[in-house]
């Protein structure tokens, strides 16, 4: 098993409940639809269950955005090689972050 982190630009697509994403981005000036799941991290962000920066899911596909996507080569013997794509981290901060007050949650 091989792991990568990559950053792409594109536009994401993000089912906060099911955790999972799909990204519309280009690769060699070929497009190309990346499907996975988001990381646990994330999914805490998107819930607003974390104390430092909330991600709002509803603004993530209003423009393109900067994303960093973990891909898993996963070998298994007598199968055929896979790839499992795990969204990281949204890079660009943009609109759909939104700073919280940790003296509010106290």
């Amino acid at each position: 098993m091989e792991e990568h982190g990559t950053e792409y630009v594109g536009t994401v697509f993000v089912l906060p409940e099911s955790r999972a994403f799909e990204l519309k981005t280009t690769m060699n000036g070929v497009p190309v639809t990346l499907h996975g799941t988001v990381s646990q991290h994330l999914a805490e962000q998107f819930a607003g269950h974390t104390t430092d920066t909330t991600v709002d899911v509803r603004q993530l596909a209003m423009q393109p955005r900067r994303v960093e996507v973990l891909t898993r080569d996963i070998h298994e013997r007598h199968r055929a090689p896979r790839k499992v794509h795990f969204l990281m981290r949204v890079l660009d901060g943009g609109d759909q972050t939104v700073r919280r007050d940790a003296s509010a949650h106290a």
